[in-house]
């Protein structure tokens, strides 16, 4: 589970996020939204294939989250083992 995510994240960047940071591949990503106005609650949930991957993704936690490269201020990414 990923939360602090920045609202206008989309599943494409949060894929971009973590395979760019060698994460391995990545079976599903669920960005939990809103369902009257459809916006981002700023929590996912992340699937790898592999237990190792996994392991990668969870020691980014507090780091900037990345969207086209750039880091977003005030938006240090939180992961959790769901």
């Amino acid at each position: 589970m990923v939360y602090c995510l920045p609202s206008k994240a989309t599943e494409k960047d949060v894929y971009l996020f973590f395979t760019n940071a060698g994460c391995g591949k990545i079976r599903d990503i669920r960005v939990i939204k809103d369902q009257k106005s459809g916006r981002s609650k700023g929590v996912c949930y992340v699937e790898f294939f592999s237990v190792e991957g996994c392991t990668r993704a969870l020691a980014l936690n507090n780091r900037p989250f990345k969207i086209d490269n750039k880091d977003l201020p005030f938006h240090e990414i939180k992961i959790q083992p769901s």
